[in-house]
């Protein structure tokens, strides 16, 4: 510990001593940890547990469906039809639970404000009651709708804070009536807003899907009656039994399956999908390879800290070598090789951590005021957002441990790159020429 004191207040002299380089030295390192933090904070948001979707680690989802002809010219796809649904999610044993989600035909939904004629726009997702078991949304009012409510078809929403203190303001929303397309709705919830984010929650009006159109939830378009309107969410009991839980459902839909194979293959390429293999799936026919996808942005994060790493080294090189006489002396009166190289190395992750913490900063601040577009990146789509509704970043998005402790691995990783080498030659230095540069 009194050795780890010691360099420290070496550290600290140098940065006296040395304003220059070491204001030059952080601010390069903080402007090389930027763009990799960027990227880091953009997939944690993604594919970390986030309110509402905490839960992201042990869920799967099935978006999309395909028929293809026996004869191999032509095919139809869609989301899945509620019979699908039914007959290969329901009865599954090794889920937690299961929840569905309805996307109506059309998707333009407008709600009417007591006393106005304004038409407020508003994202509205049809669900069930086993949704607010799969995601943890903060109730600040009442509850979700029930079994019940779901079942009889009563016309009860679940609506976000945001909505309720644009419609009511400071008066309580729960027993209030919400006019949505002019249909009358009863409030029965409000929850802490979801931010555009964490899309496969993010609404701002939560609707028993037995509320919506019949034709919605009809099949359509196929010779099975396996396409619809229907996204299936599986909720595995923790995160080591998700591949139980995907191949019981896989063996649950070859069944299903095998019984229209005389008329059209049924596929569902990709799935069921994880969060993270969501930001990369497309909507086609084959597989995809999210290997590929791995390696690429690997590749991406190894090139963004081994460029700067290389000049970093240089500048590191060319301060050990206005050390040399220093380190002769102590090698004179008997300090090991291994006990310089740790002392260089500290002293460095030092520098490189005061600068990580710069490009940390950065990072946030690039990330808060290109949330718009930046939020794009790993994904090959965006879903749709409602005018009027901006993207928002929590706190607990930005500021968690597990950002913290990337920070700390990035800084460690180009520490190492940067200073090995230098501090390797440096302390291997001949004494008697080091005692020379003095």
């Amino acid at each position: 510990m009194q050795r780890i004191l010691l360099y420290f207040k070496q550290v600290w002299n140098l940065l006296r001593q040395e304003k220059l380089f070491s204001t030059i030295y952080i601010l390069g390192t903080g402007l090389s940890i930027t763009l990799v933090m960027t990227l880091s904070v953009v997939f944690y948001i993604k594919i970390a547990g986030v309110y509402p979707e905490t839960n992201r680690g042990r869920t799967l989802t099935v978006c999309y469906i395909a028929e293809r002809n026996k004869d191999g010219r032509g095919y139809s796809s869609s989301r899945m039809s509620l019979q699908m649904f039914e007959a290969c999610f329901k009865t599954l044993t090794k889920a937690e639970t299961v929840s569905a989600e309805m996307m109506p035909e059309s998707n333009e939904n407008y709600v009417q404000p007591e006393g106005s004629r304004m038409q407020l726009p508003v994202t509205v997702k049809y669900v069930d009651p086993e949704w607010w078991n799969v995601f943890n949304f903060r109730f600040g009012e009442g509850a979700p709708f029930t079994e019940a409510d779901f079942q009889s078809g009563i016309t009860v929403a679940v609506i976000s804070k945001s909505l309720a203190n644009r419609l009511y303001g400071d008066e309580g929303a729960v027993g209030k009536s919400l006019s949505l397309n002019f249909r009358r709705f009863k409030v029965c919830g409000v929850v802490d807003d979801v931010s555009f984010l964490t899309s496969s929650s993010y609404a701002q009006i939560w609707l028993p899907y037995t509320v919506a159109d019949k034709n919605d939830l009809n099949s359509f378009g196929s010779k099975t009656g396996s396409l619809g309107r229907f996204t299936a969410i599986i909720l595995a009991p923790s995160a080591a039994e998700v591949e139980p839980v995907k191949q019981e459902f896989l063996a649950r839909f070859r069944r299903y399956s095998s019984q229209y194979a005389d008329e059209v293959t049924i596929i569902i390429p990709s799935q069921p999908l994880r969060q993270w293999e969501k930001m990369f799936f497309r909507y086609n026919l084959e597989d995809e390879n999210f290997n590929y996808y791995l390696w690429l942005y690997g590749i991406v994060f190894f090139a963004l800290m081994l460029v700067p790493a290389i000049s970093l080294s240089g500048m590191a090189d060319s301060r050990l070598e206005r050390r040399l006489s220093e380190m002769g002396v102590r090698r004179a009166y008997g300090a090991k090789i291994s006990s310089l190289m740790n002392q260089i190395l500290l002293e460095n992750f030092i520098f490189t951590l005061l600068g990580g913490i710069v490009g940390l900063c950065f990072a946030y601040f690039v990330v808060l005021t290109g949330k718009d577009w930046i939020m794009g990146i790993g994904s090959h789509g965006m879903p749709s957002q409602t005018d009027g509704w901006g993207v928002t970043i929590s706190p607990s998005m930005l500021f968690n441990i597990h950002v913290f402790l990337l920070a700390l691995a990035v800084c460690f990783l180009l520490n190492l790159f940067s200073a090995l080498i230098p501090a390797w030659k440096a302390s291997r230095h001949q004494i008697i020429e080091s005692l020379n540069l003095k």
